[in-house]
């Protein structure tokens, strides 16, 4: 052992002295040799292997003999303390790992999961920023062609309203009175060679706009015709109602004079026999009696002209359907129109003048 040790040392250079004595390990050393000693104790009591053991025993006697030697040079022996105390540090620090490979396994383990937990999180987080991302970049697309949408039809829009301001134009003339039926639909679309794609475009979008307001004026005018057709037919049954109602009353008054006079006046018959024959230019003997009550027999009969005349001005406001229940109230047969407007004109001057006969004017 001691000719290897010398051996060694004639490699690094370093010889031995003729004095006793030589300068000692320093502390450092000491401390090295100590955590040798505790490793190997530790070792010992873990169940370390023979090999283990006897490498720091190696150790420890190359320790030993180190603290014997004397060199030539205090330069050269530091170098070599240097170099011995490093590799006693590698040496521990093996041990240590050896010793404690398991609990830093456990700990790396739990670290690495730690780390790999954080790594997920930072990549869930950045996937949420993405789709938030992505969805501020899809809704800022689907702005952008709202605004364009928004400003194409502001600008169709105030193109539409300079056209319908203009003085020379058509449309609006056309739009202020009633459409005719050629209008109506939608016509072919009929392009020209001098003009772009868009401008034909908004030409034919303008055509359309027009005749769909053409359109809506027609259905307006007809609605305002509807209601006032309705309220013509109400009024005229109103009317009719009043009628029917003025003749039930007259009805009821001559009731009452025919049950108070007890008989057939043959007088005014004469009388009026007499006032017809004479308008028909017959002649006949004057009538003896007053002159009133020639008179009054002439208004009646214009009265009763004026009556079937309005009457039949009324009823021509009616439709069929609306006289039909009248003529079955008052016993006419339902034909044309025209024919129950004069029953029923002659009927309800019978009802307010009384019976006319053939001769008689206004019957």
């Amino acid at each position: 052992m001691a000719a290897r040790l010398d051996k060694r040392f004639e490699e690094f250079g370093l010889k031995k002295k003729d004095e006793q004595g030589g300068v000692n390990q320093p502390d450092e050393v000491a401390r090295l040799k100590k955590e040798n000693n505790e490793l190997l104790r530790r070792l010992n009591g873990a169940g370390g292997n023979q090999e283990l053991e006897g490498e720091v025993a190696r150790l420890k006697r190359e320790n030993e003999e180190l603290k014997q030697k004397t060199y030539w040079d205090g330069t050269s022996a530091r170098e070599i303390e240097n170099t011995e105390m490093a590799r006693l540090k590698r040496e521990n620090e093996e041990l240590k790992r050896k010793l404690s490979r398991e609990g830093t396994s456990r700990k790396e383990g739990d670290s690495v999961s730690k780390l790999q937990n954080e790594i997920y999180e930072l990549r869930k987080l950045v996937d949420n920023k993405q789709m938030e991302g992505d969805e501020i970049f899809v809704l800022k697309q689907e702005l952008g062609k709202l605004k364009q949408q928004n400003e194409k039809a502001v600008e169709e829009a105030r193109l539409w309203k300079d056209e319908a301001m203009r003085p020379g134009n058509k449309r609006g003339k056309v739009a202020m009175g009633t459409p005719g039926l050629a209008d109506r639909g939608s016509p072919r679309p009929r392009w020209t060679d001098n003009l772009r794609k868009d401008d034909k475009w908004k030409e034919e979008y303008m055509k359309l706009q027009s005749l769909h307001k053409l359109a809506n004026v027609e259905a307006q005018l007809l609605k305002e015709k509807r209601v006032m057709a309705k309220a013509k037919r109400m009024e005229a049954e109103k009317q009719v109602k009043d009628q029917e109602e003025k003749m039930s009353r007259l009805k009821a008054v001559e009731g009452e004079k025919g049950t108070e006079g007890g008989g057939t006046n043959l007088k005014e018959r004469l009388d009026a026999i007499a006032l017809g024959s004479v308008r028909r230019g017959r002649k006949t003997t004057p009538v003896r009696g007053p002159v009133e009550v020639m008179f009054d027999k002439a208004k009646d009969v214009n009265n009763r002209f004026q009556f079937i005349k309005d009457q039949k001005k009324q009823l021509r406001n009616l439709r069929k359907a609306g006289l039909e229940p009248t003529c079955k109230e008052a016993g006419i047969r339902v034909g044309k129109v025209e024919q129950m407007i004069c029953e029923l004109a002659e009927y309800w001057a019978d009802q307010a003048f009384g019976t006319a006969r053939d001769g008689d004017p206004g019957s």
